[in-house]
């Protein structure tokens, strides 16, 4: 029953909490290990974001999502010589310093749970028995070809395929999804559909969904259409590796029953790209999170 329970919630934002719960629990109790973990993760968070971040800058352009990671490095580094100042003066700062510390604490803790949950959700290995391999679209050139992102996306679900009909027999047909962005002269719903069957993909295994603007709409309109051929489906959902986590949360409060498989992209786009994720998975659980910042305001008191 627990491992049918653990197995149901695998990557969801529960299990994340539960694990940053934890993490936040030990950090209280022992706040020496607290300001130790937070130093050493802060300056692995920089060290790495700076140099992703120079590298994406000099190989992708001067442009404002590139410098997203850099922005969240300064601010961590911020937070942590303010906790470590407040730390040292408590009789100056009493209970608000109290207040700062706990909420640095839960952010830390959320990113830490995050990244972990993140990690595994890449390594996850989908069963050989799936109906359907949706796969998430992105941009496309303005030539309708795929770019690097949604072609390694694409080739991922050709090779998982592939796989599945030599180790199991069963064939799984493809949902690739995605709509038809301001400068894409065609959808990237039929951007893949077209690579797909000119990959040896046959016309009858490829069903394209070519209205979705958002993940969560990839979700909701793949399961409509996975529903209608075959009703208790089996599915696999392909996207590339810091976006799998978030995907999953998605997927699941879209009602689809489906496991992820990640695809790889160049080193320097994943710190960068995964940042971005751990934002987007905060905002979509404002009403939780304001919960968890009242409890930080709370808990100071008692502790």
């Amino acid at each position: 029953m627990i491992g049918r329970f653990l197995k149901r919630n695998r990557y969801s934002y529960g299990m994340v909490c539960t694990i940053a719960a934890m993490i936040m629990l030990v950090n209280i109790l022992v706040p020496k290990l607290f300001f130790f973990m937070a130093f050493f993760e802060v300056v692995i968070i920089d060290i790495g974001l700076c140099v992703s971040s120079i590298t994406l800058v000099k190989r992708e352009g001067f442009k404002r999502k590139n410098f997203f990671g850099n922005m969240f490095a300064a601010s961590f580094t911020v937070a942590l010589s303010l906790c470590f100042f407040i730390e040292n003066n408590k009789q100056f700062f009493g209970y608000p310093g109290k207040i700062i510390e706990m909420l640095f604490n839960y952010i830390l803790s959320m990113f830490l749970a995050c990244s972990l949950a993140g990690f595994f959700a890449t390594k996850h290995k989908p069963a050989y028995d799936k109906d359907f391999i949706i796969v998430l679209g992105c941009s496309i050139s303005k030539e309708g070809r795929l770019l690097p992102l949604l072609r390694g996306r694409t080739n991922r679900a050709i090779k998982f395929a592939w796989e599945q009909e030599v180790a199991t027999g069963k064939q799984a047909k493809y949902i690739p999804t995605g709509g038809q962005g301001k400068n894409e002269v065609m959808s990237e719903g039929s951007a893949m559909e077209m690579y797909l069957i000119s990959h040896g993909a046959e016309e009858y295994e490829v069903i394209g969904e070519k209205k979705a603007a958002n993940t969560w709409e990839n979700m909701v309109f793949s399961k409509k259409i996975a529903d209608s051929l075959i009703p208790s489906n089996k599915t696999v959902f392909v996207t590339t590796n810091y976006h799998v986590l978030r995907s999953w949360m998605i997927s699941k409060r879209a009602g689809l029953d489906a496991e992820g498989l990640s695809s790889t992209t160049k080193w320097y786009f994943w710190p960068n790209g995964f940042i971005r994720e751990f934002v987007g998975i905060l905002s979509m659980y404002k009403l939780q999170n304001i919960i968890a910042v009242i409890l930080c305001i709370l808990i100071p008191l008692y502790v």
